[in-house]
């Protein structure tokens, strides 16, 4: 029997193991991840906002027996794509076929910045129970959110926090007295949706009296004053930082050869095959170009791509029909009062993206809770 290897339990190992177990019951998978669970990257900002506690929508990975997957969790220490070949502190694994889907490592020197007094890192999980006391205990200053670097993952999650942020400071009677601010090295809040993404967020964000301060480079944080600098030369002091640090490429991959010019896997992006034979990539190791880019490093897309590398391992091993990822993605834009504007498109589309923003309702929210729902279930239920 045919085995395949992937490396990662995120949205796109998840997906790519419950599409070879559905439709390919002759291929054996295997799933290794260091970590034993899995929630979706808006779970913690549903904690953050009291929506919801984020161990509600977290599942053990041991689940995937149920799926007939079988789950390791083990440390990968090397891996040899030409022979397809992993390394892990359990031992060593031998596959037909291998899919790399581990995501991302977070910038060294922006976790650094986030060491600093008053500092968090707003996308780990482990941190949110610290975030919380901060928060509950603030009554007066500013609270900055920024956006360290890039890439970064899920593009909206800054803005969606802000937001959420300001609910929960309106709630607590003391929003009159906190400022609230973003701050984001890029020329507009979601350059990757386009100018009227951006607009329809930005227009919220004034609304509630937050501040977007654009091409706004970080250089630097000092714990001391708590004040971060520019790279203009201006400075925003703040009583609380939440801060998003940059995507790295993980240094096993570049080890192994498979990483190119960006610093990322640089699979084909419409089959995700790398240059090895049978060893495909997709979410957040990669870097796949479009016209005006890259690909967003969102779940929705690594769930996306999975599929389609999931759909040509099977051709590649048992000879079924080839598929093909046409840069069709979605995600879910949050706003305050539970309600969700849709954002949709084609990010292959030349000369760029063809984008539809359909604006926010409470139908959308529940569409997204279904969405987590669904997903939940089908692959760790």
């Amino acid at each position: 029997m045919a085995h395949v290897v992937i490396l990662g339990g995120g949205f796109g190992g998840l997906a790519a193991a419950h599409e070879l177990r559905t439709h390919h019951a002759d291929i054996e998978v295997t799933l290794l991840d260091r970590k034993d669970h899995f929630y979706m990257g808006f779970a913690k900002l549903w904690d953050l906002g009291h929506v919801r506690p984020l161990a509600d929508g977290t599942r053990s990975l041991a689940n995937l027996a149920n799926r007939g997957v079988r789950f390791l969790q083990t440390e990968i220490t090397a891996l040899d794509p030409s022979a397809r070949i992993v390394e892990t502190s359990e031992g060593t694994l031998e596959a037909d076929a291998i899919l790399v889907a581990l995501g991302a490592a977070k910038s060294q020197r922006h976790l650094g910045f986030l060491n600093s007094q008053g500092a968090h890192d707003l996308y780990d999980g482990v941190q949110l129970p610290a975030i919380h006391a901060d928060l509950d205990a603030l009554t007066e200053g500013r609270i900055l959110i920024s956006i360290l670097g890039g890439p970064f993952q899920c593009p909206p999650a800054p803005y969606e926090a802000a937001l959420l942020v300001d609910e929960r400071l309106r709630e607590r009677g003391v929003r009159d007295k906190v400022e609230l601010a973003v701050s984001t090295p890029q020329p507009m809040a979601l350059p990757v949706a386009g100018a009227d993404a951006s607009r329809y967020l930005a227009g919220y964000l004034g609304e509630r009296g937050i501040d977007l301060l654009s091409e706004k480079k970080v250089t630097g944080v000092d714990g001391a004053t708590r004040t971060v600098g520019f790279d203009d030369g201006s400075t925003c002091d703040y009583s609380l930082l939440l801060g998003v640090p940059a995507c790295a490429a993980l240094t096993l991959l570049a080890e192994a050869g498979l990483t190119g010019e960006s610093g990322f896997i640089e699979p084909d992006r419409h089959s995700l095959r790398t240059d090895y034979e049978r060893v495909y990539a997709v979410g957040d190791s990669t870097h796949i170009p479009t016209a005006t880019g890259a690909l967003p490093k969102a779940g929705v897309f690594a769930a996306g791509e999975a599929v389609v590398a999931a759909g040509n391992i099977a051709a590649d091993l048992v000879g079924s029909a080839e598929a093909r990822f046409d840069g069709h993605g979605f995600c879910f834009l949050e706003l305050p009062g539970r309600r969700v504007a849709f954002v949709e498109g084609n990010f292959y589309a030349e000369p760029k993206p063809q984008v539809e923003l359909t604006d926010a309702d409470e139908d959308q929210f529940l569409r997204k809770q279904a969405y987590e729902t669904e997903r939940l279930d089908a692959w760790l239920g």
